[in-house]
C-alpha cells in the first residue's frame, strides 16, 4: 500500500445546494409516505373495529 495523499473533492456551491434540495425532497417523500401508512392504518382499523360491532 503507498503512501499517496488522499485528495478531497470539494463541492461547489451549485453541488450543496442541489444536494440540500434532494435531501428535502427525499424527506418531504419519506413522510408523505409514513402518512400515507399511518392513515391506512387508522382506516383498516375502523373498518375492523366496525366489523366486529355488527
Amino acid at each position: 500500500m503507498s503512501n499517496d495523499k488522499l485528495e478531497y473533492v470539494t463541492p461547489t456551491e451549485a453541488q450543496k445546494s442541489a444536494q440540500r434540495n434532494r435531501n428535502i425532497a427525499i424527506g418531504l417523500g419519506l413522510a408523505a409516505f409514513c402518512a400515507l401508512a399511518f392513515v391506512v392504518t387508522l382506516i383498516r382499523i375502523h373498518e375492523n373495529i366496525n366489523a366486529s360491532i355488527s
